[in-house]
């Protein structure tokens, strides 16, 4: 199961645009039904997305500064919460969508402020 579930994760459009980022590279530290997506090195590298399948959906974790989470979840009650999986001190700037619950835009929109957030973080 955990494979078929990676297989999913791997084929997502989702997954390509947020490669396309400069410096992008994936990881597992949560396992294998975990994308993570990070820029950095192995000394100092940032998350900026997680890509994950939970409750049989995709889901797609960002950052964003803490005004536009709040924004986020009280626009999209149900379909954008509190990051899952974040410790609770990120959980202000994480928010986990449920990627058909929104548009592409928007999802797109979401990687690329947390990519640079998390490339502000490296420097």
């Amino acid at each position: 199961m955990k494979g078929e579930l990676l297989d999913l994760i791997q084929d997502t459009e989702i997954l390509d645009y947020c490669m396309r980022k400069e410096g992008a590279y994936i990881d597992h530290p949560f396992g294998d039904d975990c994308i993570i997506v990070k820029i950095g090195n192995l000394r100092k590298n940032r998350i900026f997305a997680e890509i994950f399948v939970r409750d049989n959906e995709l889901k797609l974790t960002v950052s964003t500064d803490e005004i536009t989470a709040q924004k986020l979840r009280r626009d999209y009650p149900g379909v954008i919460v509190k990051g899952w999986h974040c410790p609770s001190v990120q959980t202000k700037y994480k928010s986990t969508v449920a990627v058909y619950g929104v548009s592409q835009d928007l999802i797109w929109q979401l990687i690329d402020i947390s990519y640079d957030r998390a490339v502000s973080k490296l420097k």
